[in-house]
């Protein structure tokens, strides 16, 4: 019995070590894919309130106007920086021929709240007095340096001071925001 045991127990050992030895290794056949991925160069695009309102105000003083979350969206996945501008057409009555012809009319972007990569340039309150039309808007929000889609979301002041002859009546002029 005991010669049976110790012959099991020999070939026990020995099948432990046999499964333990590293075994040479066969190479299994490769083949290689090549992939390719196609990123879509969309648009730059921006949104602004539909339409904005000042209190009533007395002539001589300033009509102050909030201008809340204009966003630039950018989607065309690259490095080309971006800047926002305006312009404003003149402000006109509803009484014909009332023109308000304003003392002064300045724009304050404050800083925006981004997402993605673009480094934005300081701003400044810019006049839009002169900027009457698309040749002569000014820069409101600059992207210096980009990368890749992003966003900008800012909240602007309009600030219009009046002349103290302007005569009285609701006057209506078009902010227009653009980007490029």
């Amino acid at each position: 019995m005991r010669t049976i045991t110790r012959t099991a127990l020999v070939l026990a050992g020995t099948a432990a070590l046999v499964g333990t030895m590293a075994l040479p290794a066969s190479a299994a056949p490769t083949d290689t894919t090549e992939t390719t991925v196609l990123v879509d160069s969309g648009t730059i695009d921006i949104v602004t309130p539909v339409d904005a309102t000042s209190s009533l105000i007395t002539a001589g003083s300033s009509a102050t106007i909030s201008l809340p979350g204009i966003v630039v969206t950018d989607s065309r996945a690259g490095t080309a920086s971006w800047s926002a501008s305006v312009h404003m057409t003149p402000l006109t009555g509803e009484i014909v021929d009332n023109v308000l012809a304003p003392t002064s009319a300045d724009y304050l972007a404050e800083a925006a709240v981004t997402s993605g990569e673009p480094a934005m340039a300081p701003v400044a309150s810019v006049s839009v007095l002169e900027a009457t039309d698309d040749e002569r808007k000014v820069a409101v929000q600059t992207a210096t340096t980009v990368v890749g889609n992003n966003t900008a979301t800012w909240d602007a002041t309009l600030t219009v001071v009046t002349p103290e002859q302007v005569l009285a009546d609701t006057y209506t002029a078009t902010l227009t925001h653009s980007v490029l």
